[in-house]
């Protein structure tokens, strides 16, 4: 049979992010309630004497049914609604031990029904099944870490609970309950799994998104905008591809009376879970007890009102920034254990390569007021010598003199050998970095699980016009195309695709390109804290000043007059 010749890659990106833009456009003209809701169809498990097969409706839906304790000579699982997070992406098969035969059947479209078949020499936990085959169907990319605890459990797995992390051996090394764990002192500590609780597909925020009501009823949560329920879950379950969907288009919502009859615990642990999707949350009769239990920086947003449905937009934006980050800074598994050796984040290395000694010192003192905790700075001096005043204040400052005859690439490589750390990131010498940058693309890294995550150039300052305009771009999604001097790539995966390459120019879409190609995914964070600059000339992309005066989102002189920037 032949198949029909599919177009370019970069003819399919022109095309697909011109039907973004006509889909938003359309979404604002014709703006659409939120459908009410309906519970997912039941799970059906089938258990045999030497098998299991499970059918759900999506991949959110299998992760609730991780048990520890159930064995199975082979596995049949199929997901009715499945949805590829890129067109073209598969996933890879976890290890499994005793593999004896696997057959993986996925939509030719990217949407539909994925089945996935395992047989085993001997029988396995079917938690570690479950494991190896969600990493077929959903980006599972862990940060790297130089340590790792298991945690033990007794009955049912905490819905919280990374799989990677997961035993049920008897000798206890941390003690879990359904919504954290408790810290040597006593404390319980909230903890969310980010990777099924986050912004991903999150409809920008403002006064145009519809508000609703946030309740909780013993421990299971809806959300409703006037009589209609649009999204409805327990307490701390993994959400599913129709919640996060729902609540993606939900801007905001006050959560309903004092919860007197639900325990702290239960309280907090939705908050944080609602808060990470971006839903801009207030919460005027928060209890003490739960308030206690959120990061401190969390509860203090939820307390505060609601911006004013006549505010600029961006204040609505900014607080949904501020909130999510503050969750899962505060409650994402990869943050929040309750020992600080565990709860480190990965150190990350800030790539800066320059030919301008005017624009070094001011860049270096941009990446030392980040508020990352783990952030060094290596400077590669392009054929240029070290300005007399260049320091870091506390921060690890590395500066490396490279030859000028090295291409940008070659440049870039002597940099990332002489950086320390897990993650790094590329920086630019022009561009402005608000002091969350780091921590936003550290953050996105986690919960999208992608190779690659990064910024989009959607806010650009124009040096001619000494003005800044905003572009209508979508964020919060899977693409293929981030800004160069706003992408974060571990380490491993960097040297796994070949490095940089020696290249003079177009260095960055040529790492994103063989990210792509190998089977690796990209992901947009919110733009917030990144301004990208444009000079009159001198860009490897060149389409001309005007072509980014073209029709604007929002225009400034100067730069934005937001902290985010940090102005």
């Amino acid at each position: 049979m032949a198949y029909p010749r599919l177009p370019p890659p970069r003819l399919r990106t022109r095309v697909r992010n011109r039907l973004r833009q006509l889909e938003r456009r359309w979404r604002r003209v014709f703006p659409q309630p939120l459908a009410p809701w309906t519970a997912p169809p039941t799970a059906r498990i089938v258990a045999g004497p030497l098998g299991t097969e499970i059918t759900v409706e999506s991949v959110g839906q299998l992760r609730t049914l991780l048990d520890g304790l159930t064995l199975t000579h082979s596995l049949d699982v199929t997901v009715t609604a499945w949805q590829a997070p890129w067109p073209g992406w598969s996933g890879r098969l976890g290890p499994v031990p005793g593999l004896v035969s696997q057959s993986v059947t996925l939509p030719r479209y990217g949407r539909g029904s994925a089945h996935v078949q395992l047989g085993l020499a001997a029988p396995v936990p079917l938690t570690r099944l479950v494991a190896a085959v969600l990493a077929v169907l959903e980006p599972v990319h862990p940060l790297p870490t130089a340590i790792r605890a298991d945690v033990t459990y007794d009955g049912d797995r905490p819905p919280w609970l990374p799989i990677e992390l997961g035993r049920t051996r008897p000798d206890v090394f941390l003690e879990s309950s359904r919504y954290g764990l408790t810290a040597p002192r006593g404390d319980e500590v909230i903890v969310v799994d980010a990777t099924a609780a986050s912004p991903r597909g999150r409809a920008r925020c403002g006064p145009d998104l519809p508000s609703g009501v946030l309740t909780l009823r013993g421990d299971s949560w809806q959300a409703a905008t006037g009589p209609t329920v649009v999204a409805a879950g327990r307490v701390g379950d993994p959400l599913d591809a129709r919640q996060s969907a729902a609540l993606a288009r939900l801007g905001a919502a006050t959560v309903a009376g004092a919860q007197a009859d639900v325990p702290p615990a239960t309280q907090a642990a939705a908050l944080a879970q609602i808060a990470m999707t971006g839903v801009v949350l207030h919460a005027p009769e928060l209890a003490e007890p739960a308030g206690k239990l959120l990061a401190p920086e969390l509860a203090a947003l939820l307390t505060m009102p609601l911006p004013d449905r006549a505010a600029d937009p961006i204040e609505w934006e900014l607080r949904s920034v501020a909130q999510r980050r503050e969750a899962l800074r505060g409650h994402a598994a990869a943050f929040a254990m309750p020992y600080p050796t565990l709860s480190q984040p990965p150190p990350v290395s800030a790539l800066l390569v320059s030919r301008r000694p005017g624009n070094v010192v001011r860049a270096v003192a941009t990446l030392a007021a980040q508020t990352y905790p783990a952030l060094e700075i290596v400077v590669g001096l392009h054929g240029i010598d070290a300005p007399a005043d260049l320091a870091a204040g506390d921060r690890p400052l590395r500066v490396l003199t490279l030859p000028a005859e090295l291409s940008f690439g070659e440049a870039l490589a002597a940099a990332t050998r002489a950086a320390g750390g897990s993650l790094v990131t590329k920086v630019d010498d022009d561009d402005r970095y608000g002091p969350e940058h780091v921590w936003d693309l550290v953050l996105a890294r986690h919960y999208s699980g992608a190779t690659v995550a990064g910024k989009a150039a959607e806010f650009v300052h124009l040096t001619p016009y000494d003005a800044t305009v905003r572009r209508r771009m979508a964020s919060e999604l899977y693409t293929d195309v981030v800004a160069g001097g706003a992408l974060l790539i571990s380490r491993g995966d960097l040297e796994d695709i070949g490095g940089w390459q020696p290249v003079p120019k177009s260095v960055d879409r040529a790492l994103l390109d063989r990210v792509l190609a190998a089977g690796g995914l990209i992901y947009r964070t919110h733009p917030f804290g990144f301004v990208y600059t444009r000079h009159a000339d001198g860009h490897t992309w060149d389409p001309g000043l005007r072509y980014f005066l073209r029709n604007p989102h929002r225009h400034w002189p100067g730069l934005p007059p937001y902290a985010e920037f940090g102005a």
